[in-house]
């Protein structure tokens, strides 16, 4: 990408925010490396990574980050045979429990793996290294000293500095308190020079002291003398202080060489990194409501919004275009939002290509560019003494030379800053020039001569930044297919000009561009008025498929009801079957071992009895076939058994029975198999179709304890879904306090649900905030 294009589009500013996200240096670093996809493969590779990330993220944030730093170069230097200084080594044992938490929280949630098979590939190079860590822990402290408990060694060392620096101060302590010393120190305390302990004793004095003299006072008035009493004993220390250094080294060298051997912590670091800057682009994405959009040969933006404007302000952008055709007029008032339109393609388009998600809704298509040229603003320099016109001109030469067939090209107020008959011949001509090369272009512009030349022109478009007359203010929508007017007698009547200069303004335009303006007011009028219409049509057709869905899914739990209801008729015919049989296997049982005279026929008859129950128990328990129609007529009722519902034949039974009905406001696809001819009047039909939709019991309940964000999706989809067919006043999400992940993803999905009027926190006496409660519309 040409780096002014970059510059004006302010690319920068969303790459140092990126940046901010990144969880570590080298994530960060990697960033400001980054360039822009150097192909359309290149690109789809990148936003597979970034697609895993965002569903990772969704499902299992937050996630384990902790301080990881770039160690290659020290691993390479301890690999040659160096030893690590202990900082150096804290550094790398904190990076290396980072990669060992990162390589743990991935196979603790690795039930959906082939989901995110790019993470995992990442992660399978990951390794444990809890035992290198773990050592560097007990051999290095927080402040950068090396702890006694790295080796007996060290350990006896130290004892045995202790006890020499114990004997030196009980000899110290014997100077002190002595009498004929008080005079000769300059004060009653005890100091180091040369790592050797001395007095502080007054110049007149320094004969009165035997020993080494190791320093002087600025003042010239002091000398530092190691009394000779003490030279052995510092020697000592001295020399167990050389001891503790040279296990220090030794103790530091073996940890180094270990660390040298382990040739998997690059690629682990470089692994771990790369995820780093996988979740810190996911972040990112998710913080700006942003998703992937699809690469392809048009332009579809559903939604657009530039990411550097407040997003509480900003007018959501609209655009498709691309398909039959290659260059695009914007106009329309200033300060109406044509720069900003320009600005959000132009500042979207490179986050594409540069393999982030952007801020619009989902579905949304933008094509690969080789580069981006951008004229926009006054780029005029003062050191070539260039005027506005001399600016863009030089800056639109520059982009005709260098524009092609896969090239965007954004111009702001084309051939302005001079003469406008002569500023709209070469603006048309330049146009021309693009569209010779096959490069997209957007292009504002004030001049008619220019919305003529794209109305007649195949290949171009007009649209135009919304003007609402009756506010006399800009709308910031964009209206594709409408050419616009500047308003420029609307605004400035609005900004406070006096109405008789309006008027004598408008008066003295030509009845050409008096006639123009006048066909711009009335095209907009129809717009909006047929706008209106084919808002409320929509919302119509909206109503009309939600009641559809409402009483499709009360036929679905209808039919599950009956369902259940069938088996527990089974269920107890069969248990009243096996109470019969055994009941009379007990009575036979009872009648053979009676003793005397027995009615054998009498018991005959009492068995054939037995058996008729039996039968007629049987019946009871097997489902009434359905006696299926061998033919129907167009118009004729029919009765659903699965259904427990009536229709009308809409079409006649093709040879496999197959056939169509109308059942209820729905139309259902049907076979012979599945019908009955019906014997219910009209009046009995819709009685029953009335008693058929009452809702069975709903529960107002939802338990997401211990869910995933992905399970609690699923399931608070299906409460919301199944509430609507009975309206409850209240529902009652309970998802626990916890680290409140469950909670902000369950406020998130109410806040985009269509069905949620409101909700609100649980009270005191209602769960607090362990609790959300939904009211639905």
């Amino acid at each position: 990408m040409n780096k002014s294009g970059v510059r004006v589009l302010e690319f920068e500013k969303i790459k140092q925010a990126l940046m901010e996200r990144m969880p570590s240096p080298g994530s960060r670093a990697q960033i400001e490396k980054q360039d822009f996809a150097k192909s359309p493969e290149e690109l789809m590779d990148r936003q597979k990574a970034l697609r895993e990330a965002l569903g990772y993220l969704l499902a299992y944030s937050p996630l384990p980050f902790g301080p990881l730093k770039d160690m290659r170069h020290e691993l390479g230097f301890a690999k040659r045979g160096g030893v690590l200084d202990p900082l150096s080594l804290l550094d790398i044992g904190d990076s290396l429990r980072s990669i060992t938490r990162m390589k743990s929280f991935l196979e603790k949630h690795n039930e959906r793996q082939s989901s995110f098979r790019i993470l995992y590939n990442y992660g399978a190079i990951l390794l444990n290294f809890n035992h290198l860590q773990e050592l560097i822990e007990n051999t290095v402290d927080y402040d950068g000293t090396i702890k006694s408990t790295a080796s007996k060694t060290l350990a006896g060392i130290r004892r045995s500095i202790q006890s020499k620096e114990e004997e030196i101060r009980r000899k110290i302590d014997s100077f002190l308190n002595d009498k004929r010393m008080e005079g000769y120190l300059q004060e009653s305390l005890v100091t180091m020079r040369n790592d050797r302990y001395v007095l502080p004793v007054k110049s007149e004095h320094k004969r009165r002291v035997e020993g080494l003299v190791h320093d002087r006072s600025s003042s010239g008035s002091t000398l530092y003398i190691e009394p000779i009493a003490l030279v052995n004993l510092n020697n000592d220390l001295r020399e167990l202080r050389s001891d503790e250094q040279e296990e220090i080294h030794k103790i530091l060298k073996e940890i180094s060489g270990r660390l040298g051997e382990e040739d998997a912590i690059a690629p682990a670091y470089v692994a771990t990194e790369e995820l780093y800057r996988l979740f810190g682009l996911a972040r990112y994405a998710l913080e700006h409501d942003s998703h992937l959009a699809k690469t392809g040969e048009h332009i579809l933006l559903k939604r657009a919004r530039h990411p550097l404007l407040d997003e509480k302000t900003v007018v959501p952008l609209d655009l498709e275009f691309g398909e039959d055709a290659r260059i695009l007029i914007i106009t329309g008032p200033n300060t109406g939002g044509k720069t900003v339109a320009l600005k959000t393609l132009g500042l979207l388009s490179l986050m594409h290509q540069f393999g982030m998600a952007v801020p619009c809704d989902d579905g949304s298509v933008l094509p690969f560019f080789d580069d981006i040229y951008v004229d926009i603003g006054d780029e005029q320099s003062i050191e070539q003494s260039l005027s506005t016109f001399s600016s863009h001109m030089v800056n639109l030469i520059s982009i005709l030379e260098k524009a092609g067939p896969q090239s965007l090209v954004l111009l702001d107020e084309l051939g302005a800053g001079t003469d406008p008959q002569e500023g709209s011949a070469l603006a048309k001509s330049m146009l021309m020039e693009f569209e010779e090369k096959g490069s997209m272009v957007f292009a504002t512009s004030h001049y008619s001569e220019i919305k003529n030349f794209a109305f007649k022109r195949p290949g171009y478009m007009n649209s135009s930044v919304e003007f609402d007359a009756r506010t006399l203010s800009p709308t910031f929508r964009l209206l594709m297919g409408v050419p616009g007017s500047s308003n420029a007698l609307y605004i400035s009547q609005r900004l406070g000009l006096p109405e008789r200069i309006v008027d004598r303004a408008r008066s003295s335009m030509d009845d050409k561009g008096i006639a123009m303006e006048e066909m711009l007011a009335e095209i907009e009028k129809k717009r909006i008025h047929h706008e209106e219409l084919e808002k409320k049509a929509r919302m119509s057709l909206e109503e009309a498929k939600k009641l559809e869905a409402k009483y499709e899914e009360k036929l679905r739990i209808q039919l599950e009801q009956k369902d259940k209801e069938l088996l527990k008729a089974k269920q107890e015919a069969a248990k009243l079957l096996k109470n019969t049989e055994e009941e009379a296997r007990e009575i036979m049982k009872n009648l053979r071992s009676m003793k005397g005279n027995v009615d054998f026929s009498e018991m005959e008859k009492q068995s054939q009895r037995l058996g008729q129950l039996k039968g007629n128990l049987q019946q009871k328990a097997e489902i009434r076939p359905i006696k299926a129609p061998k033919a129907l007529k167009v118009g004729e009722r029919i009765f659903i058994p699965h259904l427990n519902t009536q229709g009308e034949v809409l079409e006649k039974p093709n040879q496999k029975g197959d056939f169509r009905a109308q059942v209820g406001i729905m139309r259902l696809s049907l076979n012979l198999s599945q019908v009955e001819k019906s014997k219910v009047s009209e009046k009995e039909r819709i009685q029953k179709q009335v008693q058929a939709f009452i809702p069975s019991d709903i529960k107002t309940t939802l338990d997401l304890r211990g869910m995933n964000s992905e399970d609690a999706r699923v399931e608070l989809g299906k409460f919301i879904d199944q509430a609507l067919l009975s309206n409850p006043p209240q529902l009652e999400i309970i998802h626990g306090k916890g680290t409140g992940v469950l909670r902000e993803f369950v406020k998130d999905y109410l806040k985009k649900s269509p069905f949620v009027k409101s909700f609100r926190e649980g009270g005191h006496h209602e769960g607090g905030s362990g609790v959300t409660l939904i009211k639905l519309h």
